[in-house]
Formats: C-alpha cells, sequence, structure tokens
C-alpha cells in the first residue's frame, strides 16, 4: 500500500473530514486528492504532523522515504 492510500485508509478509519486533513497537512483540498493519488510528495514535517494528529503509524513509510 502506497502513503497516500494508507493515509486515505487511517483517515476514513478515524472518521477525521478531508478539511481536518488538508489542515493537518497544511495544503488545499486538491492538494489533499493528489497525496492520495501519490502525486504530491510529502515532507517530513507533514508526515510528522499526520502521524501526531492521528495517533497511528505508517507502514509504508519506509518505501516513502
Amino acid at each position: 500500500m502506497k502513503v497516500g492510500q494508507e493515509i486515505e485508509s487511517i483517515r476514513k478509519k478515524l472518521g477525521f473530514s478531508v478539511v481536518f486533513m488538508c489542515n493537518v497537512f497544511n495544503v488545499s483540498e486538491p492538494d489533499y486528492y493528489k497525496i492520495i493519488a501519490g502525486k504530491y510528495r510529502l515532507n517530513t514535517y507533514q508526515l510528522i504532523m499526520f502521524i501526531d494528529a492521528t495517533k497511528t503509524p505508517l507502514k509504508s513509510i519506509e518505501e516513502y522515504l
């Protein structure tokens, strides 16, 4: 599973809105959908913010970095 797909899966599992995720990553809604599609590369700070906000580890992060 790619990072963007894993992020979307976690978002749905935890019941967070897309707007909340946009705020976590500090991106617009179209950019969030690019993250899911794998067309937007997250920086380290954004990945840390996601893990902190969701309290969930990313299993696919090693492939991403």
